[in-house]
């Protein structure tokens, strides 16, 4: 049988303000829309979407090389060429993996609010005479509003086969791992936000003026579409007290030329979750485009970059443009404000009012969401990050 690691992550935090419903006992049909993405062997990947076959409890996921299936008790899995890691986010499935067994009513705690008994990934019977060790990596923690993560739930969960002898997973695979379903569609969002701190240079017509004196009209130089107009400008301050309880709230600080070609041009400080441009050789054979955008924690892998944990405080900035843009911070091209309809919880009453009265038709216009590159997976973007600093290559190379 072979070894199997879990590691459980406090990254990329999701809320949830109604919990899970009274029934734990997820099926394949309340996965539909889950995203799986599938990374073999030789570098190519697939991206999957999770459907119901039956009304009532059967789902599947079907691509070139792998398919997947499962209604109520093991998951099934068959893939036609080295699957060296498997991802999936059950977060657009309005549901979530439960990887303790820690019951509601311990005393000790470690289990949230109506999630029951849970447990981690585990391996069929018929499964248990592969040869190597498997990596399964859990992220996106789950907290009820309110209330801190009891670290049992978790959005995705990532397979990694690379320890097998053939390098991935050839054949079948029969395993389960607890999930639950949220008890209303849609509340599972991102409590994490996706911004810019006072103080940072962003190209304008008028030159690099700092990030608080943009309001709406102001023109900003965007990747691709020359100077766009920004329709809004919000700000969130966070008190000291508040990144004592959540210090997931401070901010990346990316050290001038950390990212290649100069970039930035001084240290440029954004939120977790604020994504970069990486364009470079790597990237293209990893993910297939020129160009794609990279979460800000997962950089700190690199060196010149790391989490700033030493402000007493940090006030953030949206920048909201008519769509998804790449703009200039410091030099460096990052993302604006993706606006989505997860992304719009993230930010407060007010703005949400603000964001309705500014973009009355916005969820039904086409681009609404859309990235303006390819965003990888979680899973992915580590795989990247950990190739440009083993080969030693910056992340804005050729």
């Amino acid at each position: 049988m072979p070894g199997i690691t879990i590691n459980r992550l406090g990254e990329d935090p999701h809320e949830t303000v109604h919990g899970i419903r009274d029934d734990t006992s997820s099926r394949g049909v309340d996965l539909e829309g889950a995203k799986v993405t599938l990374i073999y062997a030789d570098g190519t990947s697939e991206t999957l979407t999770w459907h119901a076959t039956d009304p009532y409890t059967n789902g599947a996921a079907v691509g070139d090389d792998t398919q997947m299936s499962f209604g109520y008790d093991w998951h099934q899995l068959e893939t036609t060429k080295p699957l060296a890691s498997m991802e999936i986010d059950l977060q657009p499935a309005s549901s979530v993996f439960d990887t303790t067994r820690t019951s509601d009513d311990d005393p000790n705690g470690g289990s949230t609010p109506s999630s029951l008994e849970g447990f981690p990934f585990r391996l069929g019977e018929e499964s248990q005479d592969l040869a190597g060790d498997l990596e399964v990596t859990y992220s996106g923690i789950v907290n009820l509003a309110g209330s801190p993560p009891a670290g049992d739930l978790f959005t995705t969960m990532t397979v990694d086969f690379s320890g097998l002898p053939e390098g991935g997973l050839l054949g079948s695979l029969r395993w389960n791992s607890d999930i639950d379903t949220m008890r209303e569609k849609g509340d599972l969002v991102s409590a994490s936000v996706a911004c810019f701190t006072r103080g940072t240079l962003i190209t304008t017509a008028l030159g690099d003026l700092p990030v608080e004196t943009l309001g709406p009209g102001a023109r900003v130089l965007t990747q691709g579409s020359g100077y766009q107009e920004l329709v809004t400008a919000l700000r969130r301050s966070i008190e000291a007290s508040e990144l004592a309880k959540n210090p997931k709230l401070f901010p990346i600080r990316i050290t001038a030329g950390s990212l290649g070609a100069g970039l930035p041009k001084r240290d440029l400080m954004v939120s977790r979750q604020h994504r970069m441009l990486a364009r470079s050789g790597i990237v293209k054979r990893m993910c297939g485009a020129m160009a794609v955008l990279v979460a800000a924690i997962r950089l700190t892998e690199l060196p010149g970059v790391y989490v700033e944990d030493k402000v007493a405080r940090v006030e953030y900035f949206h920048l909201i443009f008519k769509k998804h843009e790449v703009i200039y911070a410091e030099g460096a091209p990052t993302e604006s404000f993706l606006l989505n309809a997860e992304t719009v919880q993230t930010i407060g009453h007010a703005q949400r009012e603000e964001f309705a009265a500014l973009f009355p038709a916005a969820v039904g216009n086409d681009g609404f969401g859309t990235p303006a590159y390819q965003v990888p997976s979680g899973g992915l973007q580590r795989r990247l990050i950990e190739k440009h600093k083993r080969n030693g290559r910056m992340l804005l190379s050729v």
